[in-house]
């Protein structure tokens, strides 16, 4: 009769049979060896030595039937390969082999989100996949992985529509018998993460222009230097920009070659590209105002795509420019009345020393008048009248410009 118990021992499985109670029914030699046994249950693997064993299972009744089978290098790297397989081909990156003259071998289908099929790409070189300026970079970064570098990158790649997408890219050599052959790598398309980095870039760009013109109006005295100091900031960002300023109805360069500029007349607020024969991107234009009020225009030349954000950065410099611009005007009317004022009052205390003058001679006659006759009394007192009607008539002369003055003022 067949001894299955001994036949099941010179097999180089190790096999167990367990009931549900985990009671170890049976286990053959192999087993015994491994100490495949109760424990091992709902394993995928088990260690022995330095051997490791895969391990399957069967259900039979109340009865589970264990079966462990070594695992061998040549396995691992089977199922290693299996799972980078799957990782290649399922991932949501972009992957890829170049040869060593940078054409691509493989790529994983994520691919297709640059508008390439597969077919289109393999024995083709990367830069199929980039814009001419950005060559160089794909270039360099290759050099140096078939040096033996391992390389990180962005560029900006191009899709077959020939949209911008931003690509970082990590990539190393891909070695064969110790020599390198060419490149791997995985690429990531960072577009929106890099456009948000540009538009956080730009909008705090704004916010230092805003800051360093408003600490500028408490440094100048007034509307012209100012403008010019504006102008200065502007160009230190790398933006061209011009101002005028509308005095008595007219408007009026305030800063350099402002003439050149033909944005002078627009006195809205405007992004768009002007008409200017230089014109090559969208300008924005600036009223500066004050309670409603325009007091002056600023022209930002060429400054390019802004965002909303930018553009209300911006934009607050109308408001902040306007209401300088009103207080130095101000300051100097104050500074004005402030000296016609003293000066009424000089001519005030000048007025009443020529008042006194005459009035001393007018009752100086009236004292003697019987002994210079009433005839003559009363022609010189008449003639001294009449020089303080005439300083009475200057004096209210000058009452009626200081009260013109004070109601300005007010």
């Amino acid at each position: 009769m067949l001894d299955f118990a001994k036949l099941l021992d010179t097999l180089p499985l190790a096999i167990a049979l367990i009931k549900d109670d985990n009671i170890l029914v049976y286990r053959n030699k192999k087993a015994v060896e491994i100490n495949l046994g109760p424990d091992s249950k709902g394993k995928e693997k088990i260690s022995f030595g330095e051997k490791l064993y895969k391990l399957f299972s069967a259900n039979y009744g109340e009865y589970e039937l264990i079966v462990a089978m070594e695992y061998t290098q040549e396995q691992r790297n089977i199922e290693t390969m299996a799972v980078y397989e799957r990782f290649f081909r399922e991932g949501r990156d972009f992957f890829f082999i170049l040869d060593e003259k940078g054409r691509f071998i493989d790529v994983n289908p994520t691919y297709g989100a640059m508008g390439y099929p597969r077919e289109e790409l393999i024995g083709k070189n990367s830069r199929i996949i980039s814009f001419e300026d950005q060559i160089g970079i794909l270039r360099e970064n290759f050099h140096r992985v078939l040096k033996g570098e391992s390389v990180r990158f962005i560029f900006k790649a191009k899709t077959k529509s020939g949209e911008l997408r931003y690509i970082e890219v990590t990539e190393w050599p891909r070695i064969v018998d110790g020599k390198v052959v060419g490149g791997e790598g995985v690429a990531r398309d960072i577009t929106e993460r890099k456009l948000l980095e540009e538009e956080l870039e730009k909008t705090n760009r704004a916010m230092q222009i805003l800051i360093q013109i408003n600490q500028q109006v408490f440094r100048e005295k007034d509307e012209y230097s100012l403008l010019q100091r504006v102008c200065q900031i502007l160009k230190s960002f790398g933006i061209k920009a011009y101002a005028w300023l509308y005095e008595a109805g007219k408007i009026v360069e305030a800063t350099p070659f402002s003439s050149s500029c033909c944005i002078r007349g627009i006195v809205e607020f405007k992004y768009a590209v002007c008409n200017c024969e230089m014109a090559n991107e969208k300008s924005l234009i600036i009223p500066m105002t004050y309670e409603g009020r325009i007091l002056g225009i600023l022209a930002l030349c060429n400054i390019g795509e802004l965002s909303e954000r930018e553009i209300k950065i911006f934009s607050q410099l109308s408001e902040d420019l306007g209401f300088a611009i009103n207080h130095y005007r101000t300051e100097r009317e104050r500074k004005i009345m402030s000296n016609i004022l003293l000066e009424n009052l000089r001519q005030f205390e000048n007025l009443s020393d020529r008042l006194r003058n005459p009035l001393a001679i007018a009752l100086g006659y009236v004292e003697i008048a019987k002994e210079v006759g009433e005839e003559i009394a009363l022609a010189e007192i008449e003639k001294q009248l009449r020089r303080i009607t005439e300083t009475i008539e200057e004096l209210r002369y000058h009452e009626i410009l200081t009260f013109l003055l004070t109601k300005r003022e007010k």
